[in-house]
């Protein structure tokens, strides 16, 4: 099976390095997959989620947005955060989803950062579910 380089980064860490058979992520004009020989790209992306496909093997990361470099066998992507969904706290994140939420119900100044933060935290609640459902799948 074909193969590229796939690596996440953010400014604390490499998230992730290793190889990939497919890899898609959240671009900014809608969802974007890459396969092996790809043609040079780059593109802004949103917060949302990674699907990393290698093998029988898939990982989900929620990312805060950032950029992907596409080249033909090498996919670089830039974010401010990136968290696998074995790393996420799930009761952390339906906390800050509740927080955001009941924020959003009184005006505020803030409006936009708190529309951030609750998006934030449903992106990383839907990949910890995806997680789940998959190794729910492959147990069946």
């Amino acid at each position: 099976m074909k193969t590229f380089s796939l690596e996440i980064l953010t400014p604390e860490k490499i998230s992730f390095k290793d190889t990939a058979e497919f890899v898609s992520f959240p671009a900014y004009k809608g969802e974007m997959g890459v396969l092996p020989g790809h043609i040079d790209y780059l593109t802004l992306l949103v917060p949302g989620e990674i699907k990393i496909k290698n093998g029988n093997d898939i990982k989900l990361f929620a990312i805060s947005g950032g950029f992907a470099e596409i080249h033909k066998n090498n996919v670089t992507i830039l974010c401010e955060t990136a968290e696998s969904a074995e790393e996420i706290d799930i009761e952390r994140a339906k906390l800050a989803k509740l927080r955001a939420e009941e924020k959003l119900k009184t005006p505020d100044k803030n409006m936009m950062e708190i529309q951030a933060s609750l998006r934030k935290a449903m992106i990383r609640l839907k990949v910890v579910s995806n997680l789940q459902r998959r190794k729910k799948t492959t147990k069946q």
